[in-house]
């Protein structure tokens, strides 16, 4: 049975094709609610959300009804830097990276790579956390040099190949916490070890490292392996799991080291399977990567998609802290430490800036370093600052960050924005990734307030 489309669905589709022709790569894509696209270069927007599309089809530009746009994806041209080591959560839950620049009674100053400075009112701002720089890739792959590749593996089409026993490793260059991430496929059925943290990168000898298995018949299992004991291996965690659980005969493997703490946290297929600290209370200081191939000759295994990454564990965690009490700001230092008072500002002095906080049971305020400090919580207002205008426009900025916009409009360089907290913003066009539309929730008048006798819902 065929179903009805409109009668410009084809058309639009038809005209999404050519321009996908003709167009160079790097191009703005316009995403459509039927599902079309239409590459280009958007040349305005107006108030009204209207969004017009220059194409080489046509000798004037596209007229776009906001109605009919889902999303725009602007083209991956080279944007600002983001080094920002600041990130700021607004009440709303907008967030975006930044340089923390000062605090007072009234404001929160800051500066930015896609607006430059902003001053805002203090009871707009949620959480400021610090130390949030973006994490250094240290590599990404995998390309045939630089591995030492031993029997059983080859390099084919950006992956590593094994047909037999043998290994591949290779040393980086880790300072701290790190994430090794890496997608393992197999033909009928996988055997790896994933050596990690590894000072020795040999499968023979005593070591002290982390070993992580996956085979047909035991499922995953992680290891520490140390040298100094007669029993060199002190098992972790074990997860029973069937390589027929994985329909596509393969699995994205994520290893995070808490180097701090102490722990390793597993991930699988994008899902957190769990943390498990080490038994020694003592993280391996190895910077080498090993895998090791235990395949028959007549099966295969690919290992491909190999990216590590500094990854700063202190800095997740804090994330995730309950704030506590709404009533009051908080700090939480990067030792974990908490205090419950008032953020006083911030000052300058020769080693850095200063945090300026004063808790209830110390008559002087106390002045720690920045770079000593996690998160700021700052006290909710009891009634909102401002009320909020509808926002039905979200940008997500390149790297990090997205802000909810009540109207937006640009021509040039230049995203000319109302932010329903911020007021008017001026955006760098090359510092969005994306821009779409958004389903608005309608404010509630008055809320229906029950007949006599009726029962209310706890």
């Amino acid at each position: 049975m065929k179903t009805s489309e409109s009668p410009l669905a084809l058309p639009v589709q038809r005209l999404a094709i050519l321009c996908a022709c003709l167009l160079p790569v790097h191009a703005d894509e316009v995403i459509l609610t039927e599902g079309s696209r239409l590459s280009g270069t958007v040349t305005a927007m107006a108030d009204d959300g209207r969004i017009s599309l220059s194409s080489p089809l046509s000798f004037e530009p596209f007229q776009l009804k906001s109605d009919q746009i889902e999303r725009v994806l602007f083209a991956q041209g080279k944007g600002p830097a983001d080094d920002s080591d600041a990130m700021l959560v607004l009440a709303n839950g907008d967030q975006f990276p930044c340089e923390l620049l000062g605090i007072d009674q009234a404001l929160v100053r800051v500066r930015t790579v896609f607006a430059g400075p902003l001053e805002i009112p203090r009871d707009r701002v949620s959480t400021v956390q610090l130390g949030v720089r973006p994490r250094k890739i240290i590599y990404k792959g995998p390309t045939e040099n630089g591995w030492n590749i031993r029997s059983g593996w080859r390099y084919e089409a950006k992956g590593f190949v094994a047909d037999g026993g043998g290994t591949i490793s290779r040393a980086f260059d880790i300072p701290g916490s790190f994430a090794l991430r890496f997608r393992m496929a197999w033909k009928t059925t996988p055997n790896l070890q994933v050596y990690f943290a590894d000072e020795l990168m040999e499968t023979g000898g005593k070591a002290d490292r982390y070993q992580f298995t996956f085979d047909g018949s035991g499922g995953f299992k992680l290891v520490r392996q140390q040298s100094g004991d007669s029993y060199p291996y002190k098992d972790m965690h074990a997860i029973r799991r069937s390589p027929d659980d994985y329909a596509d005969s393969q699995v994205d493997v994520e290893i995070r080291v808490d180097r701090q703490l102490h722990q390793v946290h597993l991930w699988l297929n994008g899902e957190e399977e769990g943390k498990y600290s080490d038994p020694l209370k003592a993280t391996p200081p190895g910077k080498g990567i090993m895998f090791q191939s235990k395949i028959g000759a007549d099966d295969e295994m690919t290992i491909s998609n190999i990216e590590i990454r500094e990854w700063d564990a202190a800095a997740v965690r804090h994330q995730n802290e309950k704030r506590g009490d709404e009533t009051r700001d908080v700090v939480i230092t990067r030792t974990s430490n908490r205090g419950t008072g008032n953020i006083i500002g911030m000052k300058d002095s020769k080693d850095g800036p200063l945090v300026l906080y004063k808790n209830p049971h110390n008559p002087e305020p106390m002045e720690l370093p920045a770079s000593d400090v996690s998160t700021l919580f700052f006290a909710k207002p009891a009634e909102p600052a401002v009320a909020k205008p509808p926002a039905p426009w979200q940008i997500s900025l390149r790297g990090r960050g997205l802000l909810a916009l009540s109207g937006c409009s640009f021509a040039g360089d230049s995203l000319d924005a109302e932010h329903p907290l911020l007021g008017k913003l001026a955006i760098r066009r090359d510092a969005i990734a994306r821009l779409e539309r958004k389903e608005v929730e309608r404010p509630v008048e008055e809320e229906a307030k029950p007949e006599e006798g009726d029962d209310e819902e706890e």
